[in-house]
């Protein structure tokens, strides 16, 4: 715990790519907390403080040693929340979104910090914006939960004066990187490496939708367009889940392949993945970059039926996931791929799914509406990401502006919807015989 360690796997891809396109926002993560109610700033600064405290990652800075890149705990320090008020301003909620939107944008600098950035935007006397930007190399989406979980319990106990509730962590975000190289030599990892050189090594070119402009240099710009899936149409989803003795992902994975396929004509067809890392107990308490993306090949032609896709993407994603020890960085490094100016060597499209949206922050004598702020970029030519909900899905297209026209990206997502429809309710129609009845 502190001082100088190496990175781990994720993170050094995100490094690299960083390096590459230095003071790009591509990998911020911006939440923002609309808060009403009797705000305690100080109490809110240091609980932030000692989230960040707890965790070592949140204040870790990255330092190229040699050939590779090392990161650098630095100690814990006050935090000081800078506050705007634009109470004055013709419209303050509007200005709060502009502001939240410029913080969301401004570029990160991983070699001297912070990674962690917090702005406090008062629009009137007891309403307030609170800004938090992480970079993707110090979180994931279990992170986001955790940080509104530690930062509630935290800032409850600050303002009640009772003691905190929260366990003393035993493991920090360095023990996993150094967990994570000491076992690449194992016979788990090594045989993991050789599955997915095996199952990619004849992948042609990543499958990607027609783009409406040519491809060239990728600025990481983004957009994105949001849906609902509707309560009718995700009970037919759960329904054929337990049918084909499946998980809802694969019949989601299952209609996005055929998305991909009815676009662009391919009949084999990769999906990236994000998977989690966390294989010990002790990571499931840690914020930190535990992503590991995993790709899976489906194979999709107009005779395929929706049902047999849906049992596919189920075999094809448990045997992804059993796979995952392997970091995707030395699987990409072992199949040596062609490649290609602005393109993912194994896939460009991705699907994110969540059986249900993060804990939101919950602070005494305040309502506060949690969200994800808008970064205005892209990770991926496409990534639909999906989050179950009481009353059916909540979607998200994110695309790649360099290529796609947000009117091409709403037909994206009104076509996935209307095949998800189609394939629940008539799922042994094969694709063909869906097409001409649609």
């Amino acid at each position: 715990m502190g001082g100088d360690h190496p990175v781990s796997y994720p993170q050094k891809g995100l490094w690299i790519l960083d390096r590459l396109h230095p003071g790009r926002s591509t990998f911020a993560v911006p939440l923002v907390y609309r808060i009403d109610g009797d705000l305690d700033i100080a109490s809110l600064e240091q609980s932030i403080g000692e989230v960040a405290g707890r965790h070592e990652v949140l204040r870790t800075v990255y330092r190229r040693d040699g050939r590779t890149v090392r990161q650098v705990v630095r100690d814990p320090e006050p935090i000081r929340v800078p506050v705007i008020d634009v109470t004055a301003d013709r419209s303050p909620e509007a200005e709060a979104a502009r502001l939240a939107a410029a913080e969301a944008r401004r570029p990160f600098d991983l070699g001297t910090g912070p990674v962690l950035r917090s702005l406090l935007l008062r629009t009137a006397a007891r309403r307030h914006w609170l800004c938090l930007t992480l970079h993707h190399i110090a979180c994931d989406g279990w992170s986001i939960h955790l940080l509104n979980s530690e930062l509630s319990a935290i800032y409850r106990s600050r303002v009640t004066g009772s003691a905190s509730p929260l366990r003393v962590l035993t493991e920090q975000y360095s023990d996993f990187a150094e967990w994570e190289a000491a076992r690449q030599d194992s016979p788990v990892v090594r045989a993991d490496l050789e599955y997915w050189c095996r199952r990619l090594a004849d992948v042609p070119a990543p499958a990607t939708i027609p783009p409406d402009r040519p491809r060239g240099p990728r600025t990481g710009s983004g957009g994105r367009v949001s849906f609902t899936v509707a309560k009718p149409v995700a009970d037919r989803v759960s329904s054929l889940a337990a049918e084909c003795r499946a998980t809802p992902f694969a019949v989601l994975l299952a209609a996005y392949a055929i998305l991909i396929h009815a676009r662009n004509g391919a009949q084999d067809v990769v999906v990236g993945l994000p998977v989690t890392a966390r294989e010990r107990e002790a990571h499931h308490h840690l914020i930190g970059m535990f992503v590991n993306p995993v790709a899976v090949r489906l194979a999709v032609t107009d005779a395929s039926c929706f049902r047999d896709l849906v049992c596919r993407a189920r075999e094809e994603s448990r045997a992804a996931i059993a796979h995952r020890s392997a970091p995707f960085e030395r699987v990409v490094e072992a199949l040596s791929p062609v490649r290609r100016p602005g393109m993912h060597p194994v896939f460009q499209l991705v699907l994110s799914c969540q059986a249900d949206a993060p804990a939101g922050l919950e602070l005494p004598g305040c309502a506060v509406e949690t969200t994800f702020g808008e970064t205005s970029t892209a990770k991926a030519d496409m990534t639909l990401g999906l989050t179950a909900g009481a009353d059916g899905y909540s979607g998200r297209l994110e695309y790649s502006t360099d290529l796609f026209e947000e009117s091409t990206a709403r037909a994206l997502a009104a076509q996935f919807q209307d095949i998800l429809a189609a394939g629940t309710e008539h799922p042994l129609h094969s694709l063909s015989q869906s097409r001409r009845n649609s």
